[in-house]
């Protein structure tokens, strides 16, 4: 197999494209948004739950690399120590985030964000996307400065007249009332 470059080039890109659609997809995972609008002022909850999938497929990853290795060690003894390193750092991975708490927690996050009417400054109708932008300022005491920032409203398309329209009376008089393009902000 040291002369066939090709066999040695496949197998890499192979396991090095596996790892890196793993690693990514943990990365960028979706948020789940939810919203409650009151007479004061507007509530939301944003969370992302750790991918259980990730578990099953590290599962699988184990016993497959196991079975390559084995395969491989039966042309080549140097890959015995492969089939034993490899597959079980893998398995010690997935044994670590399936019977971890404090690791899921860690690649979970949960926000509860509160905001007051009196606080927004625009209210704008995306042109770009599927989003109601609600600028905002605010007195932040962790910082002790105030800050400007924006509040997306996820909705589909034929919803975002219906969701402006819907929040429009609750802003004080005078706040801008446009149709944008929005920049969309990756995370709070």
């Amino acid at each position: 197999m040291d002369d066939d470059p090709l066999f040695s080039g496949t197998l890499t890109l192979l396991f090095f494209t596996t790892v890196n659609i793993a690693l990514a997809s943990m990365t960028h995972q979706r948020m789940n948004f939810s919203y409650r609008f009151t007479e004061s002022g507007l509530e939301c909850c944003e969370w992302k739950d750790f991918p259980k999938w990730m578990l099953t497929f590290l599962k699988w990853l184990t016993a497959i690399t196991a079975i390559m290795f084995i395969i491989l060690a039966s042309v080549d003894p140097a890959f015995l120590i492969g089939a034993i390193v490899g597959p079980g750092c893998i398995g010690l991975t997935y044994l670590a985030m399936a019977n971890s708490k404090s690791y899921r927690d860690m690649h979970t996050q949960y926000h509860h964000l509160t905001y007051e009417w009196k606080d927004f400054t625009q209210l704008a109708i995306a042109t770009n996307r599927e989003v109601v932008d609600l600028k905002f300022t605010h007195f932040n005491q962790r910082l002790g400065r105030t800050i400007s920032y924006s509040i997306n409203i996820f909705r589909e398309k034929k919803q975002k007249e219906i969701v402006a329209n819907f929040i429009k009376p609750y802003l004080s008089p005078g706040v801008p009332f446009i149709k944008a393009k929005v920049n969309v902000p990756m995370s709070h």
